[in-house]
């Protein structure tokens, strides 16, 4: 609402000899004070004081002052902050605060005082949503969920329970920031007195507000000096909250100290001299708001764009019966919608906060959440499920790019073991009141039943009860190197009306009520096109239509088949058609200044994409003369997913072939005509993003794109597609001194593996393979995180933060460093991720050093400084502590150095050199993949916080060539394939119950991660002398006596990792 954190009563201009320090500490108490007020009147069901009430009173009847007109507001103190979309939400927002204004007012009237608590019980009735409550505490108690649900559900519960008897029999002031909102008022259209109490209402009763702040803390072992510890400086404010025994009131007294330090930044951010926060406001449904920016009114010379859209509930589009959604438009009508309002820029983004986000026609799972690779037809439903998804984005123009990388920061481990949770504390409530004996027989049943179940879901329950982000990009991705308007596509008008009509009456049409009629074998669809739905319609149809270059007329003949229409639609189908704008260039303009044309083929039985032909014209005379030379030969590499370089010689004339969707080389035909100067390649699409090995290392891409976006000259920045931007400074950090309150940080790291990933990872073991031979560097990379993640918290034995990547002996690679290492990782914390788009686990907060062979070269010049004499002195010393080096493959290396500059711009609070940049003169991120090459850009070394490592020689010597990296965990996206934690794990909560299957701290294997019980089952299997004994089943390094392996193998495997830290034991020094 927009409470005035300044008050009268803090006011004084320091004349007259007043005591400058003593304002200030009461105008610094004054504020807090108000600051306490707000904090009840936006979550507190029962105003506790009169200045509270007077508080909001005054704030609300001078809201309606400055809101009487479009005008008076867009000129009043707020109107250049907040910006309400049109008149109608201007209206909406006016009627709520008259309300919040009237009833403050009203203390002493006996008659209004009833009515709000009325209101308030009736909207108390109904107990809260189980649902959305799951959800909610999910969400907001990650990554410690399985520690925190029952005191956060208790919290809720009980303030529930306090609001619905004790305030209400005490006779408390309700809070008419809940109750006016409820009550019951004419409905606006009819205007009728006599409708009927509660037919219309001008808000709906909210949840629980606290469970939207990050309730982690409530238990996160913090350091004395990290970002929003609630006991750091006794708080922010007298919060007034007395702790109970078992810290139940822990949750809420997190949630205030958040609010404060939030509303604190806010002020500061909206006060500032330069405009950085804009807020745009309406009082809309979704799909409705998206329309009315889409088609503004005559009067209006542009339409609305945005950088980033982020739709926070999508379940009301798919409701038929939803409100103000006449003809609901689904899930495609807000692509639509939404990829229109966007920017043409790379950093444009669609954010979906749903389950099936990416799934555009059907999920990737049966209805049972199960995909059986051994099932032909559940095979065949996910291949067309993943070529229906494909060929959407492609028409639509945008590309998902969590779709195409399987790759999001964003953990899912506490959703699916909340969920593992609940199908326990079901069965036991269901158990309840039976004797103990059928309570025993019943309960192994349901153990059974519940095991069977996790079993046959493969562990994909949180997909299906629960949210997840899905990033969209806007139009026009380059996908390597600079980003540039969409390249000119041409189809087969034919081929593209069927691919069209496919997606939309898949997406669309299935969920309307329609009557269904099958005529001689063929299920014909009658449709009543209702406004909406026909607005939803063309609007898609002018997307599609201004993708490509196509034959419009014969684009609409066929359109016109398919819906049935009459000649009234028919002419405003052919009206949209006339007025679609392209979005590419055309296929002439391209041409002419040497830029490919692509062509793009469609099954048009299937509607499916097929194959993409990329036609490339030689322009100049040198070289058309070197592709008329006969004796030239030509051949085709992958340098990623979207591009493929023809190469002329042995590397003399290298021309990229930058395709609008990932393609695969293999199985591409070549045209090659010499005479006429072109070469075309024909490529097959990548429909499955698990079935393409040139994906593997496609996880967190950047692009360059313009800062200005009105100007192609402005200066290229950085940007990361798939790593949502962090603080780094304001994030809660992990202490790591007991190692006992990290207990979640297991279950997190290993979370990142897919059942897929488990099973390869699986079987490289069991061939005795080390990490450095596997065939993917994806799941290397993997590697080598989780073990990064368990040394620098000290959950392995021994504890460093220093780690470097060391290519194996014998890969070919060659460093200027004579200890083999290539890249320094210096890790300075470990934070708690509290972002919206990415919370939910952990961030690490590290130093990159890439030992390039320019920096390392330094010492054999004459010319050497003292600064380059430290560096060497640095890196000397690093040999001296307990430095991790991790083995990696040339490809693992690789994709770190692809990675790395993602990192680094999430996190940046510096900014690009017009003129030095790096990446803009080269046009390259990361600047190069070769080993010994810089890496990053020069412009965000050095750029570090005081006392960020306390190493010596760290600020003089390493730090002027090190940046700053927020990493991330590469977690797989549920909108792919299955997401999974622990299946041990997963079988315990489903036997004994979540708090049962986590009490014991298992022992597992360094190497492998198997614990006790797994090894047991697996002798058991087996069979054997030793089957089934635990005590054999992990032995001790016979060195240190610490770390247990299961095998020889295994230790032999870890023993490049655990040399660093193993330290001789004295018993084993007494033997020896």
């Amino acid at each position: 609402m927009g409470v005035d954190l300044d008050g009268a009563e803090a006011g004084g201009n320091g004349e007259g000899g007043v005591d400058m320090e003593a304002e200030k500490d009461a105008k610094e108490k004054a504020a807090k004070e108000k600051l306490a007020r707000i904090w009840d009147i936006y979550y507190t069901r029962f105003l506790p004081d009169p200045e509270t009430r007077n508080l909001l009173a005054s704030q609300a009847e001078k809201l309606c002052q400055v809101a009487k007109t479009m005008e008076d507001w867009e000129q009043g103190p707020y109107g250049g902050t907040i910006h309400l979309v049109n008149q109608k939400s201007l209206g909406a927002v006016r009627g709520v605060w008259e309300q919040y204004a009237e009833a403050a007012r009203s203390a002493l009237d006996t008659e209004k005082v009833g009515e709000l608590h009325s209101a308030l019980v009736e909207g108390m009735r109904s107990s809260p949503d189980e649902q959305r409550q799951r959800w909610a505490l999910g969400s907001s108690a990650a990554p410690l969920t399985v520690l925190l649900k029952d005191q956060i559900r208790f919290y809720v519960q009980v303030a529930w329970e306090f609001d619905q008897n004790i305030a209400n029999a005490m006779m408390l002031f309700p809070n008419p920031t809940f109750a006016a909102g409820l009550l019951s008022e004419p409905d606006s259209e009819s205007e009728s007195e006599s409708q009927s109490p509660g037919s219309h209402r001008r808000l709906a009763y909210p949840s629980n507000g606290v469970l939207g702040y990050h309730l982690a803390l409530i238990k996160a072992p913090l350091t004395e000096l990290s970002p929003l510890r609630i006991d750091r400086d006794g708080n922010d404010f007298n919060d007034g909250i007395d702790e109970d025994p078992n810290g139940h009131m822990t949750a809420l007294r997190v949630a205030k100290h958040q609010f404060t330090q939030w509303s604190l930044a806010f002020r500061e951010l909206a006060a500032a001299e330069q405009k950085r926060l804009t807020i745009r406001f309406a009082v809309d449904g979704w799909f409705p708001l998206c329309q009315s920016l889409l088609h503004p009114p005559a009067a209006a010379t542009t339409k609305k764009q945005f950088d980033i859209i982020d739709t926070t509930d999508l379940s009301s589009l798919w409701d038929p019966s939803a409100a103000g959604v006449p003809d609901p438009p689904g899930l495609l009508g807000l692509l639509v919608a939404a990829k229109r309002l966007l920017k043409d820029r790379a950093s444009s983004t669609m954010v979906l906060n749903d389950g099936n986000g990416l799934s555009l026609v059907v999920d990737n799972l049966n209805g049972d959440g199960n995909m059986d690779s051994n099932n032909s037809s559940s095979a065949q439903a996910e291949a067309s499920s993943f070529a229906n998804n494909t060929t959407g984005a492609f028409i639509l123009g945008m590309a998902p790019v969590e779709y195409w990388s399987n790759a999001s920061v964003k953990a899912t481990v506490d959703e699916c073991l909340l969920a593992a949770s609940s199908l326990y504390d079901e069965d036991r409530e269901q158990l309840q009141g039976l004797d103990k004996d059928k309570e025993a027989m019943a309960a192994a049943a349901a153990a059974a039943a519940r095991v069977k179940k996790l079993e046959e879901q493969g562990l994909h329950i949180s997909n299906r009860l629960f949210r997840k982000h899905s990033r969209w990009l806007a139009p026009g991705q380059q996908h390597g190197g600079k980003w540039r308007k969409s390249p000119a596509v041409k189809v087969d008008a034919k081929e593209l009306a069927e691919a069209a009509w496919r997606v939309y009456k898949d997406s669309v049409i299935y969920q309307i009520e329609g009557q269904r009629v099958v005529h001689e074998g063929q299920e014909l669809i009658k449709i009543t096109w209702g406004k909406g739905l026909w607005q939803t319609f063309m609007d898609f149809i002018g997307v599609v239509g201004g993708q490509f270059e196509t034959d419009r007329e014969e684009f609409r003949r066929v359109i016109m088949e398919k819906i049935g229409g009459n000649v009234v639609q028919d002419a405003l189908l052919k009206r949209v058609l006339e007025e679609v704008v392209p979005e590419s260039t055309t296929a002439t303009e391209a041409e002419a200044d040497g830029c490919p044309v692509f062509t793009a083929s469609f099954d048009v039985t299937s509607g499916t994409l097929t194959t993409i032909t990329g036609h490339l014209d030689f322009i100049t005379e040198e070289e058309k003369q070197l592709l008329a030379d006969k004796t030239v030969p030509i051949s085709l590499r992958q340098s990623s997913p979207w591009a493929i370089d023809i190469v002329l010689g042995a590397g003399t004339l290298v021309k990229p072939l930058v395709f609008p969707t990932p393609v695969l080389k293999e199985g591409s035909k070549t045209r090659i005509a010499r005479k006429s100067g072109y070469i075309e390649v024909i490529a097959p699409a990548i429909l499955n993003p698990l079935a393409a090995k040139v994906l593997d290392e496609y996880i967190f891409p950047t692009v360059l794109q313009t800062a200005d976006s009105s100007s192609e000259t402005s200066q290229l920045v950085p940007t990361p597609l798939n790593a949502p931007t962090v603080n780094l400074d304001s994030l809660p950090i992990l202490s790591i001194s007991d190692t006992s309150r990290l207990s979640f940080l297991g279950p997190l790291a290993s979370s990142m593996y897919s059942p897929r990933e488990l099973r390869e990872r699986q079987a490289a073991f069991e061939k005795g393979l080390p990490e450095t031979s596997w065939d993917s560097a994806r799941l290397n990379l993997k590697e080598s995180l989780h073990t990064m993640i368990n040394i620098a918290a000290g959950l392995q034995v021994g504890q460093s933060g220093l780690f470097a990547l060391c290519p194996v002996s014998g890969s070919g690679s060659s460093s200027s460093s004579s200890d083999g290492r290539h890249i320094l990782i210096l890790v300075s914390a470990i934070r708690l991720d509290c972002s919206a788009q990415s919370g939910g686990g952990i961030v690490i907060d590290a130093a990159v050093l890439p030992l390039t062979h320019s920096l390392l070269a330094k010492k054999n010049n004459n010319k050497n400084t003292d600064d380059d004499e430290d560096l060497q002195s640095f890196l000397v010393l690093l040999r001296t502590l307990d430095c991790v080096d991790l083995s990696v493959t040339d490809a693992e290396l690789a994709l770190w150095k692809s990675i790395l500059p993602s990192f680094a711009e999430r996190c940046r609070t510096w900014s690009h050199s017009p003129s030095s940049c790096e990446y803009a003169t080269t046009g390259q991120v990361p600047l190069s993949l070769k080993n010994g090459d810089p890496v990053l850009c020069t412009c965000g070394t050095g750029h570090f916080p005081p006392n960020y490592l306390s190493l010596p020689l760290w600020e003089s010597a390493a730090a002027p060539h090190a940046t700053r990296v927020a990493i991330s965990a590469p977690y797989c996206s549920p909108v792919v394939e299955k997401v999974v934690f622990d299946p041990v794990l997963a079988k315990k909560i489903a036997e004994r119950g979540l708090e049962e299957a986590l009490r014991k701290k298992e022992e597992r294997c360094r190497s492998c991660g198997k614990g006790e019980e797994e090894l047991v089952e697996e002798r058991k299997a087996k069979g054997g002398e030793t089957a089934g004994k635990t005590a054999e089943v992990l032995r001790k390094c016979a060195r240190c006596l610490k770390v247990k392996y299961c095998s020889a193998e295994c230790q032999r495997r870890d023993w490049k990792t655990h040399r660093t830290e193993c330290v001789e034991s004295e018993e084993h020094h007494r033997q020896a």
